[in-house]
């Protein structure tokens, strides 16, 4: 009896301790997938990027997908393949200004990320279905001007501007 209720105890203490502990992440959990296509003219970042939609309505899934690309480019950065480096996130922890995540939210809310995005490949979009879901797996190609965005978030006060470091 007594190694029955130190079970229930020690059960209930971690689901109290694992219900305690989660933090409100950003307004948005991101899921999509990045895939480095090679390198675009001076400044842009030429990236396939796939995320999951529920409809495969062009307008909802070219958006959505444009607004990963940007996602990815300020916080996770863009991995290495096909010829070109890792380039990193152009927010981090050292470049960062207090109280971006206002502006940023108003950013993603108004499209003005759609400032940013210089193509979408045709020829590179991709749509599956996936089994047992009503879900749909789309991939595009996306050219993002980084050096653009760069700009725009310094003079929005997002970010610091790289004079920082010298």
């Amino acid at each position: 009896m007594k190694k029955l209720a130190l079970y229930l105890g020690l059960v209930i203490l971690m689901f109290l301790t694992s219900c305690s502990s989660s933090k409100k992440m950003s307004s948005v959990m991101k899921t999509y997938e990045v895939e480095t296509m090679g390198v675009g003219n001076d400044g842009t970042y030429l990236i396939k990027v796939t995320d999951y939609f529920r409809t495969s309505d062009e307008m909802v899934y070219l958006d959505g997908l444009k607004r990963d690309a940007v996602h990815c480019v300020i916080y996770s950065g863009i991995p290495a393949g096909n010829g070109s480096i890792n380039q990193p996130a152009l927010m981090n922890a050292d470049t960062k200004i207090e109280g971006y995540e206002q502006a940023l939210n108003e950013f993603f809310e108004q499209k003005e990320y759609l400032n940013f995005i210089n193509s979408v490949v045709n020829s590179s979009k991709t749509i599956t279905r996936l089994k047992d879901s009503k879900e749909y797996r789309i991939s595009a190609v996306i050219s993002v001007n980084k050096d653009e965005l760069r700009k725009y978030l310094i003079d929005k006060k997002i970010i610091k501007s790289l004079d920082f470091i010298f």
